[in-house]
């Protein structure tokens, strides 16, 4: 009787392993909405969209959004700083007053981990008007 328990037993383990039970994923992904105005006395242009953290060291934006609200001829544009390390690409949008367009997929993973990332949005003028929120990877 003995080694039929103690074979049971270790049959039930294999299972349990074999099938999850009592396993914690590989990493769970993580979610935070953004929406953020330049404004400088007026809104001249917003960003929103949602940061996916995939893991401790990469995030994605499956659709980044941007509007020029401002009638002022002057182009507005957003860019992503990782970490205070790096910044990613600026992304302009020139089509002018009460216009909107988006960008597919941005995102980006950095083998030091990421700790930290802030969007900016700007509008373009001689010293370019800027605003920005920090946004912290929860994977971490």
């Amino acid at each position: 009787m003995r080694y039929i328990i103690k074979a049971l037993t270790s049959m039930a383990l294999a299972l349990a392993v074999i099938v999850g039970v009592g396993a914690s994923p590989a990493f769970a992904e993580s979610y935070a909405s953004y929406d953020i105005y330049e404004t400088n006395g007026t809104k001249h242009a917003r960003v929103w969209g949602t940061i996916t953290w995939k893991s401790w060291n990469s995030f994605n934006i499956a659709k980044a959004n941007i509007s020029d609200l401002a009638c002022d001829s002057q182009p507005v544009f957003w860019y992503i700083d990782v970490d205070y390390r790096w910044t990613g690409t600026k992304r302009f949008h020139n089509a002018g007053c009460n216009t909107s367009t988006y960008w597919s997929n941005v995102g980006a993973s950095d083998i030091e981990g990421i700790r930290t990332i802030v969007i900016y949005v700007c509008r373009d003028t001689f010293i370019p008007e800027c605003d920005s929120k920090a946004f912290s990877n929860p994977l971490r």
